[in-house]
């Protein structure tokens, strides 16, 4: 009895072993969690121990161990299926995993193990009872045949049958509960497939599940909205019911390949797939294959996604590609993509056109093929700061840059940097060779106005004015009135020249302004006096407005006197006579603001947004009566902006216009930019800084240490300065009001007498400035935060002004004219030790013994080439030594790192080619 119920304890165990395993292997698909697959492991290993432990407990009955031998072969396939689904999860398919579990064959063998389990349990049962019924007979006739002196015997039969029932009963209870659970746990089983069914349906792609002939055998809720079709409709059709009728006659052939080799992948790779929805439309589709063993035989699993959004976005870039390539192409200037190496990946046309190279030739060669060393690392930098909003960094516009052609010739270009996330940087690069012409064009022709034009143009205007004043009454009518149309006209075109040249030296910052402490009423008055007399030619009155302030401003006076003169001008020529002249001195706010007033026409309101723009006149007929060259306005704007105010004008009530000029109160920190109460021996030094009060700080602090320092609240005002005064140190902040630090140190470099002067950059944030790309060869000495640290300040200006003082340098001249020799060493001997030799021989022993630091080489030295000495040309160090052609034929000789320059003796003199060599010097080393 204890043996058949250990043997049903043990089936009940075999079959709890599945179900467990069942549930781990749900949870992992469900949640992907890799601790139930530790579980699953364990029970599959428990069930081979169950399955050994039920065939001991059943023994040799031939009836029990068939159906033993069937519930093992059933659990040998549950196990292959749920090591099935596993997998495919595992190679990145789990719709195909969920389409497994989705057919059933799981369900169907789970429920065969539970049928089969449950009908060895019956049988054990029914054994367990025909036993137990013949164990009560054979007592019974034992009984009957021994009535006498066995009565004991009876008794405690009586007792074992009672005690039989009772353990039957017992039993029987057990498996009533048994099945109580079992039926539980298959309800759960039902719950778990359901979860996965609603999975399986709420799958994002289309699943389609075929079998070996290509029907349909099952399909999800996506299946029926992607293709437009009922479920019902699509199960037992063929897979062909789905796609176009062009690929029905070569799919079968696909299938059987797939059949053939059944492994999970894409299906069609490189190919363009097409699904066909119910109402015939065509659309594209992405098919993942699974292969799906069941017990019916392999099934294929198909998860289908409409990728039509993703094709007509790539159809969208494809066009935006070829949008862009084109534009690369037609764009007028050249264009070059590098990358974080300054390798080139990309060019347009006109960059093939420019530099004279074909596009492969190019592509995958470094940027400095094409711009020179000295140049390139400036434009790869990886300092180089990304541009967040959009604008590119233009370089070239305040240094001097240079392309280099597949030929060898260089010409100047400007470019315009923008780098993107990717590291890549793509350079517009463009030959600014005309401008350059044309800069020259109009420096040459401003010259000649000043020198050729002007000085006669008034000495003309003089001798006309002179006449008109003392001969006009002695000359017949019509003589004097010409006489007096060519004075008047010649003064006009004075003013015209004049104004000419203001503009243009204000727009290239040559003009010097000499700011101070300006009281402004007096100085209104002084320009109302100057111009009285032009004003009453007009018949206009000029008046200042008694309510008018005294107040003090930091300007240049005499180019604020210009401006009120001109605004004068203007309103005195077109007020009607008899009119009047208001001029007032006022405050507003922190400012003075001076208005002049007319009652005149106003200005229209079409003309007014071009009012302050050069040779703007709102009526060309009536300027022409009044005089003037448009040029007026123009110039006050300017000069208001150098120093550092506003103008505007409104309309006068009444009629007639307002044109006022706003410039900051002097308050005590503004003005003294040069340090006139400095020490007589105190180093001068110029600080460009726009907050007038830190520039005070500054100048206190320092001049203890013996350093006088002058003050540039602009970059305009900082280069007048260097122009006008030899500095020992600069100071610069990064952020000016008219440019940035970084720029002024570019324009600083480029003069002569700056390039080896000792700059620092005094900023709040320095590594800004250490970023740009410009920096990397501007030789600053030291970045300093904010506030400054003087004590280490003074320090570093007194170690870098007196340093000592540079090595007289030592020039190699080699030309086999001895007149040549002569001349040379005469010109070049007070600025350096000069070595003349006649030929290579004695060039090379030169080199030999002793330490050159320029050469002067003639190209022809006999039947030799100057030129066969270049490779010899080298330091101690193997650093090349520079060098200046200077030779009958030279001028045409390219220029590179080492030849600095090349002059022609028959059209240049031995001046200029001790400027070429002074140029040079310069950039040596101290």
């Amino acid at each position: 009895m204890n043996r058949a119920l250990q043997l049903e304890n043990k089936l009940w165990a075999m079959l709890t072993v599945v179900r467990v395993a069942e549930s781990e292997q749900r949870g992992y698909l469900l949640t992907g969690d890799p601790g139930y697959l530790q579980g699953y492991h364990n029970t599959i290993d428990a069930s081979v121990a169950e399955a050994a432990g039920v065939r001991d407990a059943i023994g040799d009955d031939p009836t029990q161990q068939r159906a033993l031998t069937e519930i093992e072969s059933l659990t040998l396939r549950k196990f292959s299926e749920l090591r099935e689904t596993i997998r495919l999860h595992d190679v990145g398919d789990p719709a195909a995993a969920l389409a497994l579990v989705r057919t059933g064959v799981g369900r169907d063998l789970m429920t065969k193990i539970h049928l089969a389990t449950v009908g060895l349990i019956d049988a054990q049962r029914n054994f367990v009872s025909l036993r137990t019924s013949n164990f009560i007979s054979r007592n019974v006739w034992l009984l009957v045949g021994n009535l006498v002196g066995l009565a004991l015997v009876v008794v405690l039969a009586a007792i074992s049958i009672l005690a039989m029932r009772r353990a039957s009963a017992k039993e029987l209870a057990l498996s009533e509960s048994r099945g109580d659970e079992l039926r539980a746990a298959a309800g759960q089983v039902r719950k778990t497939e359901q979860k996965f069914r609603d999975l399986l349906e709420a799958a994002p792609d289309a699943i389609i599940i075929m079998d070996r002939s290509g029907d349909i055998v099952l399909v999800n809720a996506q299946a029926e909205t992607l293709f437009g079709h009922a479920r019902q409709a699509l199960l037992g059709q063929k897979i062909e019911f789905l796609l176009p009728p062009r690929f029905h006659d070569k799919h079968p052939s696909h299938r059987d390949r797939f059949f053939a080799g059944p492994k999970v992948r894409p299906m069609g790779a490189g190919l363009e797939l097409y699904g066909q929805r119910k109402d015939g439309t065509e659309f594209p589709i992405e098919i993942s294959l699974g292969p799906i063993e069941t017990e019916e035989g392999m099934l294929v699993s198909s998860a289908i996604r409409d990728i039509s959004a993703r094709k007509e976005t790539e159809k969208n870039l494809a066009q935006l590609e070829a949008r862009s390539r084109g534009l690369l192409e037609a764009a007028p200037d050249a264009m070059v993509v590098v990358d974080h190496s300054g390798d080139i990946v990309l060019l347009n046309l006109q960059a093939e056109k420019e530099f004279g190279y074909s596009r492969d030739e190019l592509l995958g060669q470094n940027i400095k093929k094409i711009i020179p060393n000295r140049v390139e690392e400036r434009l790869i930098d990886s300092g180089l700061p990304f541009s967040r909003n959009g604008l590119g960094l233009q370089i070239g516009s305040d240094i001097e840059l240079t392309g280099r052609r597949k030929d060898g010739g260089e010409f100047p270009i400007e470019i315009m940097l923008r780098s993107f996330e990717s590291a890549e940087r793509i350079l517009v690069i463009r030959d600014i060779s005309v401008r350059r012409q044309t800069e020259r064009l109009k420096d040459e022709f401003v010259a000649t106005v000043s020198h050729e034009l002007r000085t006669p143009l008034t000495s003309i205007s003089g001798s006309l004015g002179l006449l008109a004043g003392q001969w006009a009454s002695k000359l017949p009518e019509s003589a004097a009135r010409l006489l007096t149309i060519a004075h008047t006209n010649s003064q006009r075109l004075a003013r015209l020249l004049n104004d000419i040249l203001d503009i243009e030296k204000l727009e290239s910052g040559r003009v010097v302004f000499s700011m101070s402490k300006v009281a402004v009423r007096s100085l209104v008055e002084h320009a109302i006096d100057d111009n009285r007399g032009f004003a009453e030619s007009y018949g206009v009155s000029v008046r200042l407005d008694g309510a008018s302030v005294e107040l003090e401003v930091n300007a240049d006076p005499d180019r604020l006197a210009q401006v009120i003169a001109n605004l004068l001008s203007n309103a005195i020529k077109f007020s009607p006579s008899g009119g009047e002249v208001m001029v007032a001195v006022t405050k507003n706010a922190g400012d003075v603001r001076i208005t002049v007033r007319d009652h005149g026409s106003g200005v229209p309101d079409q003309f007014k947004p071009y009012v302050f723009e050069k040779f703007a006149q709102a009526d060309a007929t009536n300027t022409r009566q009044k005089g003037g060259t448009g040029l007026g306005l123009s110039i006050v704007k300017r000069i208001v902006a150098r120093l550092g105010g506003t103008i505007g004008f409104d309309d006068a009530p009444g009629g007639g216009a307002i044109f006022f000029v706003e410039l900051p109160v002097w308050d005590g920190t503004a003005g003294g930019e040069i340090d006139d109460g400095a020490g007589v021996g105190n180093v001068r030094v110029l600080f460009c800084e726009d907050d007038r009060e830190a520039a005070a700080t500054v100048r206190e602090q320092l001049r203890p240490a013996g350093f006088a320092v002058d003050y540039a609240h602009t970059v305009a005002a900082a280069i007048e300065r260097t122009d006008a005064t030899r500095y020992a140190a600069v100071l610069v902040d990064l952020q000016l009001p008219d440019g940035d630090g970084v720029g002024l140190i570019v324009q600083l470099r480029a003069q002569v007498h700056y390039r080896d002067v000792p700059i620092l950059v005094i900023a709040g944030d320095p590594d800004q400035g250490r970023s740009d790309v410009r920096s990397s060869r501007l030789n600053v000495l030291h970045w300093f935060d904010k506030p400054i640290a003087f004590e280490a300040l003074i320090d570093i200006l007194k170690a870098a002004i007196v340093a000592p003082a540079r090595r007289h340098p030592r020039i190699l001249h080699v030309d086999d004219d001895y007149d040549v020799l002569a001349l040379v060493h005469q010109e070049l001997g007070s600025i350096a030790d000069v070595v003349s030799v006649d030929s290579i021989d004695s060039a090379r022993r030169a080199l030999a013994t002793d330490r050159i630091d320029l050469v002067v080489l003639d190209i022809a030295l006999g039947e030799a080439s100057g030129l066969d000495l270049l490779p010899d040309l080298r330091g101690a160090r193997g650093k090349a030594i520079p060098v200046i052609i200077f030779s009958t034929h030279g001028a045409d000789m390219a220029c590179d790192e080492q030849i600095h320059a090349a002059l022609s003796k028959m059209n240049s003199s031995v001046e200029s080619l001790k400027a070429a060599v002074q140029d040079r010097l310069t950039l040596l080393p101290a």
